[in-house]
């Protein structure tokens, strides 16, 4: 399983639906749990994004189509990023030549 974050924005047409927004959110996690994604955190933001989303998730390819999935559904624009475990990076990182 690899950890991805999910950050979102909303569309015009999805703000126009926020009242929707459960409905909406629900077919997405539905589609990502059919993938075998486990959503690890979901939250509403404030600022640039408009919800975070971090799955855990057992190949890229279900990564790739859940986010298509939500992009899909037309209320938010999604940007996808893989992560690494903080105890793996500072491992790697510590086998840089100096």
């Amino acid at each position: 399983m690899a950890v991805y974050v999910h950050l979102s924005k909303m569309t015009r047409e999805g703000a126009t639906k926020i009242r929707e927004l459960q409905s909406e959110y629900a077919k997405w996690r539905k589609f990502a749990e059919s993938l075998g994604g486990k959503p690890v955190c979901v939250a509403a933001c404030f600022g640039e994004y408009d919800f975070v989303a971090v799955v855990d998730y057992p190949n890229e390819a279900a990564a790739l189509k859940s986010a298509g999935y939500a992009s899909a559904l037309g209320s938010v624009q999604v940007q996808t990023l893989p992560t690494c475990p903080i105890e793996e990076f500072i491992k790697q990182m510590s086998e840089l030549p100096r």
